[in-house]
């Protein structure tokens, strides 16, 4: 099965070569209540999200919106202490793109990597690549979507109707004390709207030389105190091509359907959401495209009133997975249940919160290859976590967390974090982070077997220490910018050890250690009313020792493949009141073993009226064929395409 592939690379794949060599990563906001400022954020994101109204924010407002991932609490995005990025809802819609990784590269504190037509490679801070991509926590409405078979997140079967999706909040850097459990290089948190903004019917159809899609969407009503929706989306992928030329025979379709209700009850607010999908994908290692059906499901619900003089949040829910290929089967079941209070007293913002998540993950391999031993485990995660925001003096607050997590394969660990910012004068925000979190051992690294080759090991969660500065401003009306600088340490990295003596049978082990650091910065400047230039930029440095010894045979693999460098530049133009052109081009530095490439995108759309939309997207323009990731198995290579779609509301 590819995904077990995935997992087990590190100690098959990537190993052998491993073996071989053995033997031869403003001042209206400083100055507002916390209070005025979540009012004045909820009305900018209604107005602005509306189906109805495609006017831009300014971005003194922008810098106004709330956001929740920082303190999982509403907040300004001007005073959040974190290195963060917004995707808003109209940066989704003027990116042109039809699938949520291709979303993801407008985030300049990410790097994304296509490997085929359906996977992608996707991490802050480093540590990328189809195999070591695993640091990274992704939320879809605060349901955890991370594999506990691999770590990693299986793009290939997640995705959202882009067209409900408020904004996507991109945290680079440590969330562990939130967030625990693999928030340990950064957290990308998805949140759809509420009902209440998606009354109506939409239609949205696109097709292109390389992609499809399609979606309906329709909403009304619920009584006279709530709103529901209901969705169907399609999509197809055209294959990608193998290095040689010739199609890699990994073409993909496949269908979405889910349901929204937001209601309230007195002061009760109630949201139940769930969705359901089927795809057909291909594994393409061998070019011969054979079918692999993955399908799932969830159900969530949310319960939120007024309590204390703060608020109280009841959150629960499961989501199915399940992966079937010739002769192997994954299914995962997951329950979760969280409980989050927050309140105010005196100079103190408190966040208390406690949840559990059991996992029951089965895995049968075909025979004469590699296993999980055993195929069936269950899993659990429990965890309780406090932070407090003190005000010490105007303009300087002291934030204090932690999160104590006990889950079934490392027992106990601690996750705490100290944040420290400053509101300056003119509204600019200075601030630094110390903090240090965890990735909890995956079913692979404790469970895959191949006799006579690799065994179960007892391995241990990684971890990092990092520490962080950062500063925000918005220094005119026109301009604003964010710079972070980070250093981040690691140990206790994956490696792959030989038993003494016999060199095999070889088993995973904790033997590696690293150092990161890099500067991540980015701006818009806003040329005019009708004209909006932002840049990105990213460094990275990473240190570590790679000598192959008997304690890590693999040159310690698992730190990836990342570029050094990466720079985004994106102009959104308003060329009259009713056509827009958006242009991005991003320059991407060199792989271990790919070389690095310039590539440009662009958009024109066209508002036929006020709810029929037609644009037309041309991508990967300046290379008629590009390779994004040095996976030697699996990279797959791209080229120009053109997309159009017309969206309608009724």
């Amino acid at each position: 099965m590819r995904h077990l592939r995935r997992g087990a690379a590190a100690a098959i794949l990537l190993v052998l070569p491993g073996v071989a060599r053995a033997e031869e990563s403003t001042a209206v906001v400083a100055t507002a209540g916390a209070d005025g400022v979540a009012r004045l954020s909820q009305q900018l994101v209604a107005a602005r999200f509306d189906d109805q109204d495609l006017s831009r924010l300014s971005l003194e407002e922008l810098s106004m919106v709330e956001v929740t991932s920082v303190s999982r609490r509403p907040e300004a995005l001007a005073d959040a202490a974190a290195a963060i990025f917004v995707i808003s809802a109209d940066d989704i819609r003027r990116s042109g793109a039809s699938s949520l990784p291709e979303v993801l590269r407008l985030a300049p504190n990410l790097n994304v990597q296509r490997v085929n037509a359906v996977d992608y490679a996707i991490s802050a801070r480093g540590f990328n690549g189809y195999e070591t991509s695993n640091k990274l926590l992704v939320l879809v409405d605060g349901r955890s979507i991370y594999s506990t078979l691999s770590s990693g997140v299986f793009w290939d079967a997640r995705d959202v109707m882009l067209q409900d999706v408020e904004r996507i909040e991109v945290i680079s850097g440590p969330g562990g004390a939130l967030y625990g459990s693999n928030a340990m290089n950064g957290v990308i948190n998805i949140i759809t709207r509420g009902a209440a903004e998606t009354r109506g019917t939409l239609v949205s159809v696109g097709a292109g030389d390389d992609d499809a899609a399609w979606a309906l969407r329709h909403g009304g009503d619920l009584g006279g105190a709530g709103a529901w929706r209901a969705y169907l989306m399609g999509h197809v992928r055209g294959e990608s091509r193998a290095l040689t030329g010739q199609e890699a025979n990994d073409d993909a379709e496949g269908m979405r359907a889910g349901a929204r209700a937001d209601w309230a009850v007195g002061e009760n607010r109630l949201t139940l959401q769930g969705d359901m999908f089927d795809n057909q994908v291909a594994v393409n290692e061998d070019l011969l495209g054979t079918e692999t059906h993955v399908r799932g499901g969830n159900l969530l619900g949310r319960w939120t009133r007024p309590l204390a003089g703060g608020e109280l949040q009841v959150q629960a829910y499961f989501d199915r997975h399940e992966r079937e290929e010739p002769g192997t089967l994954e299914e995962s079941d997951t329950w979760d249940l969280a409980v989050q209070h927050a309140t105010d007293f005196g100079r103190h913002r408190l966040v208390l919160g406690a949840g559990h998540r059991v996992v029951d993950s089965r895995f049968d391999a075909a025979p004469g290859g590699a296993f999980l031993d055993p195929a069936q485990r269950t899993l659990t995660l429990t965890n309780i976590f406090v932070q407090d925001q003190i005000a010490l003096r105007e303009g300087l607050t002291l934030t204090l967390g932690a999160k104590f997590e006990d889950n079934s394969f490392s027992g106990q660990e601690f996750l705490p974090n100290v944040r420290l910012a400053w509101h300056r004068p003119g509204g600019d925000l200075l601030w630094g982070a110390v903090s240090r979190a965890s990735r909890t051992p995956n079913r692979i690294e404790r469970d895959l077997t191949l006799p006579g080759f690799l065994v179960g090991a007892d391995f241990r969660s990684e971890t990092v220490t990092a520490y962080e500065l950062g500063y925000r401003a918005n220094p005119v009306p026109r301009m604003s910018f964010s710079v972070n600088a980070f250093y981040n340490v690691y140990d206790d990295l994956r490696t792959v050890s030989i038993t003494p003596a016999t060199f095999f049978p070889l088993h995973l082990s904790n033997n590696g250690e690293a150092t990161t650091w890099g500067v991540e910065a980015w701006g818009s400047y806003d040329v005019s009313p009708a004209w909006r230039v932002s840049a990105g930029l990213s460094t990275l440095t990473k240190d570590y020792d790679a000598t192959l010894t008997p304690d890590d045979i693999s040159g310690l693999v698992s730190i990836g493949d990342d570029p050094d460098h990466q720079l985004l530049l994106r102009s959104q133009h308003d060329l009259t009141e009713a056509v827009e052109l958006d242009v991005r081009l991003r320059a991407v530095d060199d792989l271990a073993a790919v070389d690095g490439y310039v590539e440009a995108d662009a958009r024109l759309g066209w508002r036929l009226t006020d709810r029929l939309e037609l644009s037309l997207t041309g991508r990967n323009l300046l290379e008629d064929r590009r390779v994004e990731t040095g996976d030697p198995v699996r990279a797959r290579a791209f080229g120009r395409s053109v997309f159009a779609a017309l969206q309608a509301r009724f």
